[in-house]
């Protein structure tokens, strides 16, 4: 087992026509609102401090030259309007907690210079996106396919043929997880990559799609890689441990795929998820 001490790569760094590219997924920031709702006392978003100040180091550390979020940069306001009072009286409003981060997001990370910033809307992006929009690149058909070969979604709606002819694919929203148990028998929940490298005609066939085999390779290997949250606070969907209930219906395909891969972000290879299942 790895301990917090060790190594935590949450994010990819690949190169693409020259340019060096940082993709992280899922930052959820402002999520101390839902917190707060809950009886955690808070006046600050603190925890989303940490989660930016670390994107901030990581950004340093690798210089890229353009910083991908694939969905989910903001934790969902819409169920938290208006003002709560916890239970010592002090009244703390959900929406200052979302621009307290959000003003920390841009003067840390979009202040960065020569950084290009890109993102791929999510689930849950609602009100940051308004205050993004003159400074950060958004897609507006909420994924893309970029470099003439990169195709990135966040993974609740289904892909498109433009991103599934890509070479290679990336998503998030899933926050994958692993459970693995110890020499005495104690539970430890980690974060991983999930990966798969199927031919193009199960790309189409796992997001349910008729294969147009006039147009593409049927041969052409196609990796996919879903990324882990960046928001180390949260929790994740457990891979290997079994689930009646299709809660990615747009990526059960994939995320119960017997090829897929497990990765932990120390760098780990955890091998095969089918010979992980509980």
């Amino acid at each position: 087992m790895f301990n917090e001490e060790e190594i935590d790569r949450r994010y990819l760094l690949r190169r693409y026509n020259d340019l060096k590219i940082l993709l992280v997924a899922d930052l959820h920031l402002g999520f101390e609102a839902e917190w707060s709702r809950k009886g955690l006392e808070t006046r600050e978003p603190t925890w989303s401090y940490k989660v930016i100040n670390r994107l901030k180091k990581d950004i340093k550390e690798t210089h890229p030259d353009q910083l991908i979020i694939l969905g989910d940069i903001e934790h969902s306001f819409a169920h938290f309007k208006g003002p709560e009072a916890n239970k010592n009286g002090i009244w703390v409003s959900n929406r200052w907690l979302r621009e307290k981060a959000l003003s920390y997001f841009m003067e840390q990370i979009v202040e960065v210079h020569d950084l290009k910033i890109s993102l791929v809307r999510g689930n849950q992006d609602t009100s940051f996106v308004k205050s993004l929009n003159q400074r950060v690149e958004i897609f507006p058909q909420k994924e893309a396919s970029l470099f003439g070969q990169l195709g990135v979604f966040h993974g609740h709606m289904k892909p498109s043929e433009i991103v599934l002819i890509s070479s290679e694919m990336m998503l998030g929203h899933v926050h994958p997880s692993i459970d693995l148990v110890d020499e005495l028998k104690i539970h430890h929940k980690f974060p991983v990559f999930a990966k798969l490298t199927v031919t193009r005609e199960e790309v189409f066939q796992i997001f349910n799609y008729q294969f147009e085999f006039e147009e593409i390779g049927l041969i052409e290997q196609v990796p996919i890689t879903i990324l882990p949250a960046y928001n180390f606070y949260l929790s994740g969907f457990t891979l290997n441990q079994s689930r009646k209930k299709k809660t990615f219906p747009v990526l059960w395909n994939l995320i119960r795929h017997p090829k897929l891969r497990i990765q932990l972000t120390n760098g780990i290879e955890l091998g095969k998820l089918e010979d992980l299942i509980q």
